[in-house]
């Protein structure tokens, strides 16, 4: 069951195609979907994704890759009036995708994450955007993990937090900074620990500081996404202020 404590916070009409220029949309959709939709979406997809998809070797890692990327692109297709499988990406050196110039008259950049049995996808025009989703996993929460890829502020703080609360602000952060190196369109290959997030439950989600440059963060606006007991997710965008908007995909 799905954690919505906010009355109305993701809205379950699919109006939500209007995006203007200071709006920042924020999708929420089940990777568990019958054999019907799973189909139906898998035919929606360009030949390079289905190899992607092939490659899974659990059937439900598969089937759950291709329900995420077929959402995309039903997602992406509302907002330029084409239809699902005529959508086309390209990837930077890094794997991030984007639209193809030819068809983003409008300026859209997204992003998309899933883990376990949800997935996200932000949208937003003429400016960066990342978003991450964790399911939170005590085993990997760990003092040790969080000293190998955090800073040593962020180290520091989850130390110090009580063991309760512990495995909540190592995803916090986790995600947080997952949205970050994917907004900037760098993935992995940037240090984790370049950077800090805030992470404790009582302290607003935001970007602290970049060590490379002392401007960075206060080009950027972070928000915690509450979507479903067990998880944790991250939203960050380029120049705010935005009006966001959460939407639930149901096919």
């Amino acid at each position: 069951m799905m954690k919505n404590p906010v009355a109305n916070e993701w809205n379950y009409s699919s109006n939500g195609m209007d995006l203007s220029n200071d709006d920042l949309h924020v999708w929420r959709a089940s990777l568990d979907q019958d054999r019907t939709t799973i189909l139906k979406l898998s035919a929606l997809l360009a030949p390079d994704e289905r190899q992607r998809a092939e490659k899974y070797l659990r059937s439900i890692d598969r089937d759950r890759f291709i329900i995420a990327r077929g959402v995309l692109r039903k997602i992406i297709s509302a907002y330029l009036h084409i239809a699902p499988c005529e959508v086309r990406f390209v990837y930077n050196e890094y794997g991030k995708p984007f639209l193809s110039p030819d068809q983003n008259h409008r300026a859209l950049s997204f992003n998309l994450s899933h883990s376990n049995s949800l997935a996200l996808y932000a949208v937003a025009c003429a400016r960066c955007v990342g978003i991450d989703i964790e399911y939170m996993r005590e085993d990997f929460a760990t003092l040790e993990v969080a000293e190998r890829f955090f800073s040593k502020d962020e180290f520091e703080t989850l130390k110090a937090a009580p063991a309760e609360q512990r495995t909540r602000a190592f995803f916090n952060c986790w995600s947080r900074k997952e949205s970050y190196i994917k907004a900037i369109g760098m993935g992995v290959s940037y240090p984790l620990d370049g950077f800090t997030v805030s992470l404790a439950s009582n302290v607003t989600p935001a970007l602290l500081k970049v060590d490379a440059d002392a401007t960075e963060a206060a080009r950027w606006k972070m928000y915690e996404l509450d979507v479903a007991e067990g998880y944790a997710a991250a939203l960050i965008v380029e120049n705010p202020p935005v009006s966001l908007r959460r939407f639930q995909w149901n096919e």
